[in-house]
């Protein structure tokens, strides 16, 4: 079995998808909160992951108040 490269996976940067790197403003606050949520997600169902990596439910709970407060900034914003 051949290991697969992540370059191979993605589309070639020709046509529109180039040009979008020119027009994107990245939302920092807006981004970490979507990274959180998604970290938080994975972490809260698998609970071997949790225990290998040393995260508790209470520090999911911090993080979520974290990404909350990312998320009102980004509305306000």
């Amino acid at each position: 079995m051949e290991s697969t490269k992540l370059l191979d996976l993605l589309p070639p940067a020709t046509g529109t998808m180039a040009s979008l790197g020119k027009y994107h403003k990245a939302n920092g606050p807006a981004t970490a909160a979507l990274l959180i949520q998604i970290a938080a997600e994975m972490l809260e169902t698998s609970p071997a992951l949790r225990r290998r990596m040393g995260i508790t439910l209470s520090d999911l709970a911090a993080a979520d108040k974290v990404r909350k407060e990312l998320a009102r900034k980004t509305a306000v914003a």
